[in-house]
């Protein structure tokens, strides 16, 4: 059962045109486009993908050619949504969140909470301008009898100035630039947008005692007998200290140990398709403000594992460990129980397959006139997690580029 809230609709006839034609409260858009056959290539239209109108009639008269500005208006009010849901960051309102129940019953995996048992907390972070994705979490779903809380995502589409980070309180690791040589690009906006949404969960997990909780990205596929597979694989992660399990990964180095039959004590891994993350951990990421050293979240995780320190994935592991502590003890499942669906990385926004990828060092600094974020004051942050004042964040960037030239040196 879906709860009301966020209609769907669109026709996923194309994979590219279905990213165009959805509405309801959140877009205030139709899910018809008369008269006109839009063909959408290299990425979503009105980010950067080229996209080509296709005439299905004769020339358009002039008393019709309102009708030729209905894609521009479609391409202004995506990013004005997009706009408005960075506004409503860290809290999560009821209007970012729908709950879908499909279980018989309270929802309980295995051990139950104490051992890192998620139950009723599953998270999935999704897009509202993606209802094929949405569509197909619902279809997982159902299909597996779970319950499951949507989060409307935060939509890195709508990062627009370097202002909006500062707006927002957020910040990329300072001397990031490019990366590093296994991901060599400078930080991009589906990047803030996802490290956003994923805190987003962390943040509801501390403000509401969430003791552990099932955070998922809605290109996930759950292997076969997950429900019953996830309770077992829990059951044998009992007695061992870890705050971070992941369900599903991509390992980069190999595996530290075994930790028994199915549950190992990973390397560097990449991936947040699917893991559990305990209580402690939310507050440690909230605690250490994570979200002011961002990098790709995969990399922030291993990072903070501890991983990677010999260099030979990520070179600059060292360096970034001068910033981002070693908060999390991970384990992982092995075999993973959520790998991507096929073919999702095409549509990744934050991977670098995306034609039309924006690099928030390329925005432009400052925000035009009527275009600076308003937050929406229902969304301040825990008390004793908000953003350091300005003038005492650039002291602190001084002391750590410092202690990071000394490491290095």
């Amino acid at each position: 059962m879906v709860q009301e809230g966020w209609p769907l609709v669109g026709d996923s006839g194309h994979p590219r045109n279905s990213d165009l034609q959805f509405g309801g409260p959140h877009y205030g858009l139709t899910s018809e486009i008369p008269r006109w056959n839009i063909a959408v290539h290299h990425g979503q239209y009105g980010v950067g993908g080229a996209a080509r109108l296709q005439q299905r009639r004769p020339p358009v008269r002039a008393a019709e050619t309102w009708q030729l500005r209905r894609p521009m208006r479609r391409k202004i009010d995506l990013r004005h949504e997009a706009r408005r849901r960075l506004c409503r960051w860290p809290r999560l309102l009821p209007e970012d969140l729908q709950r879908v129940e499909h279980a018989k019953g309270p929802q309980r995996f295995g051990p139950g909470a104490a051992w890192g048992d998620p139950e009723e907390h599953v998270f999935v972070v999704s897009l509202a301008r993606r209802p094929e994705k949405r569509r197909r979490v619902w279809r997982q779903l159902e299909e597996h009898q779970m319950n499951a809380t949507v989060v409307n995502a935060m939509d890195g589409d709508g990062v627009l100035y370097q202002d909006d980070l500062d707006a927002m309180g957020v910040r990329i690791l300072p001397g990031y630039n490019s990366g590093f040589s296994n991901h060599n690009m400078p930080y991009t906006t589906g990047e803030v947008g996802c490290f956003m949404s994923h805190y987003a969960v962390w943040h509801r997990m501390v403000e509401h005692n969430i003791p552990a909780a099932l955070i998922l990205e809605d290109d996930f596929d759950f292997q076969a007998n997950f429900k019953a597979r996830l309770g077992e694989y829990l059951s044998e992660a009992q007695g061992f200290d870890w705050n971070l399990m992941y369900v599903g990964r991509s390992p980069m180095e190999n595996d530290i140990s075994m930790v028994s039959e199915h549950v190992v004590e990973p390397g560097y891994t990449l991936w947040t398709v699917g893991y559990i993350l305990r209580l402690d951990a939310a507050r440690a990421l909230l605690e250490t403000q994570a979200h002011q050293h961002m990098i790709p979240l995969d990399d922030f995780f291993s990072i903070s594992m501890g991983c990677g320190m010999d260099g030979q994935y990520n070179e600059r592991s060292l360096e970034w460990s001068s910033y981002i502590q070693p908060i999390l003890r991970g384990l992982a499942f092995n075999p993973p129980l959520v790998m991507p669906y096929v073919g999702s990385m095409f549509k990744s926004d934050t991977a670098m397959l995306r034609p039309g990828t924006r690099y928030v060092q390329d925005l432009p600094k400052n925000a035009a006139e009527g275009e600076a974020l308003e937050l929406d004051l229902r969304c301040q942050g825990l008390e004793d997690v908000r953003p350091m004042p300005k003038a005492w964040r650039e002291a602190l960037d001084m002391i750590e580029a410092i202690m990071a030239r000394a490491i290095l040196h």
